[in-house]
C-alpha cells in the first residue's frame, strides 16, 4: 500500500515508522509549509492519505484528496465544527473518509466502556459525573478531542446531564452540566478519566497512553481497511471489522 501523509510532526513520523513495519510505503508528504498543488503528482501515487496536521487545513486536505479520488483517514482534532462540510465533500466526490479523535484501539474500547457505564450509573439518582484529561504542554487544543468524545457519549447515556462545561467553573456548577477539565503539563502523552461519584461511592475509569505508536498503529490499520470503501465513517463504526 502506498500512503500519503498530511502532517509530518511526531505523529506523522510515527505513522511512517508503523507503515514501513507493515510493508507499506510513504510516497508523499505535505507539511505545514508545503504547497499542495506542487505535491499533486506525488499524492496521485498514494492509495490512501492519512491526515495528522492542523485543524485549519483539514477541509482543504479533504478537498485535495477528493480531487484525486483517494480515501482519507483523519486523526487531526479541533475542526469538528466543520464536519458537516466534510461529509458533503465526501458524499459528492464518492471517496471514503474515516475520522476519529483518537485512533488507539484501547481508547476506543475505553469509550465503549464509558458508554455502557454512563447508561448504568445514569439510571440511579445521586450519581454525578465529570471528565478529566491531561496532555503534554505543546498540545494545541483543549479539551482534547477524546475528552469531548467521552463527554458527548455521557450526554447521550446519562439522562441528568444536558450540556458540557469546559474548564474550571467560577462558582457553583449547575447539576445538569458535565464538567470537562484539562491539564497541560510536561511530556504527558495522554490520560483520560471519567468519574462517577455519589454520597456512598466513587468510581473512576482511566485510560493512560504509553506512547504515540498505539495511535499510529490504529491509523495505519484504518488506512488498510478504507481502501475500496465509500462514505463517511467514524473509527468506532469500523471497530468490529478491524
Amino acid at each position: 500500500m502506498n500512503i500519503g501523509l498530511f502532517g509530518y510532526g511526531k505523529m506523522g513520523r510515527e505513522i511512517e515508522s508503523v507503515a514501513k513495519s507493515r510493508s507499506h510505503s510513504v510516497v508523499a508528504i505535505a507539511d505545514i509549509d508545503s504547497e499542495l498543488d506542487s505535491k499533486r503528482a506525488e499524492f496521485s501515487e498514494a492509495d490512501v492519505v492519512i491526515d495528522f496536521s492542523v485543524p485549519a487545513a483539514v477541509i482543504e486536505h479533504i478537498n485535495f484528496s477528493a480531487g484525486l479520488k483517494r480515501p482519507i483517514v483523519i486523526g487531526t482534532t479541533g475542526w469538528q465544527n466543520e464536519v458537516e462540510k466534510a461529509k458533503l465533500i465526501v458524499a459528492e466526490s464518492g471517496i471514503a473518509a474515516v475520522v476519529a479523535s483518537n485512533f488507539s484501539l484501547g481508547v476506543n474500547l475505553f469509550i465503549s466502556t464509558v458508554e455502557k457505564a454512563s447508561g448504568l450509573f445514569g439510571r440511579h439518582e445521586g450519581f454525578d459525573c465529570a471528565v478529566l484529561e491531561s496532555h503534554h504542554n505543546q498540545k494545541v487544543d483543549a479539551p482534547s478531542g477524546t475528552a469531548m468524545t467521552n463527554g458527548t457519549t455521557i450526554l447521550e447515556n446519562f439522562p441528568s446531564k444536558k450540556r458540557i462545561y469546559t474548564g474550571i467553573p467560577i462558582g457553583k456548577i449547575p447539576p445538569e452540566d458535565l464538567q470537562i477539565d484539562s491539564v497541560r503539563v510536561g511530556k504527558e502523552v495522554g490520560t483520560h478519566s471519567v468519574i462517577f461519584d455519589s454520597e456512598f461511592d466513587h468510581v473512576e475509569l482511566t485510560h493512560t497512553s504509553r506512547g504515540r505508536r498505539g495511535f499510529a498503529f490504529g491509523a495505519v490499520m484504518t488506512a488498510e481497511w478504507v481502501i475500496g470503501k465509500k462514505g463517511f465513517y467514524e473509527f468506532r463504526d469500523i471497530l468490529d471489522d478491524l
